[in-house]
């Protein structure tokens, strides 16, 4: 029992330090888009359609810019799940 007492705290001070440097391993991300010549990531993920087009939106504030959805903020792999036309976004 008096090793248990010992071993506790040590044991729980190990386990602090390795949970110091956990991270979340697959995060899901609504999509990126390029606004501005900048990566901008979407508050809501309007691509939900299963298909094999890929995801464009246009912002209500820019109608006249198509913008292509992408995976991550690198901008290198577009999302699938799109529609033929463009969806809406009021961001």
């Amino acid at each position: 029992m008096k090793n248990f007492k010992i071993l506790m705290p040590v044991i729980a001070f190990v386990m602090a330090i390795g949970m110091a440097f956990t991270t979340k391993a697959d995060v899901q991300s609504n999509g990126w888009v390029e606004r501005n010549g900048m990566p901008y990531q979407l508050q809501n993920d309007p691509c939900v359609i299963p298909s094999q087009f890929n995801c464009k939106v246009i912002f209500s504030d820019d109608p006249n810019t198509i913008h292509q959805v992408y995976i991550s903020s690198d901008l290198q792999v577009l999302k699938k799940n799109g529609s033929t036309t463009p969806y809406i976004l009021n961001e």
